[in-house]
């Protein structure tokens, strides 16, 4: 019976190190782009994102962030930071005026120190909490939207 306990065990320890070493060999520091592409103005778009200092209560579930630069109608910049208020990176966010409606480009640039958590967003959680923002941003504004990852040029 002992022998199956420590069996049990050394499979627990041998996923956890697998888990470990898979983060320590991604990168600390992400980036993620998600783009929302709406039919509203890009002022009334640029105004529900700039609102967002906070966060939220239409998005309670990301990280608190505060407004640290912003450019209206087109750009602003949040800082995201951890419940203990040390800063975790930045969300950028461009509004373009597009013939049909307008287009809302997010940059995450976010440093992750945990190595299990970096762990798991390098197996494809990498962009989710952009892209939740972004949905959210639509639903607020009663539209429809599209999220999706632009391509660089």
């Amino acid at each position: 019976m002992m022998n199956w306990i420590l069996l049990v065990m050394a499979a627990i320890v041998a996923v956890v190190l697998a888990m470990l070493v898979g983060g320590a060999m991604s990168p600390r520091e992400r980036v993620a782009t998600r783009a929302l592409t709406t039919p509203c103005q890009a002022a009334d778009l640029f105004a529900r994102l700039r609102a967002a200092d906070g966060p939220p209560r239409w998005c309670a579930d990301l990280p608190a962030m505060r407004v640290v630069h912003e450019s209206p109608p087109t750009t602003v910049q949040f800082e995201l930071v951890t419940d203990d208020g040390a800063p975790m990176g930045t969300w950028t966010v461009h509004v373009t005026e597009m013939a049909q409606g307008s287009r809302a480009t997010i940059v995450e640039a976010v440093a992750v120190p945990n190595l299990l958590v970096r762990f798991v967003r390098s197996i494809g959680g990498n962009g989710a909490r952009p892209e939740r923002f972004l949905l959210a941003v639509a639903r607020e504004l009663g539209v429809p939207a599209t999220v999706d990852t632009p391509t660089s040029s």
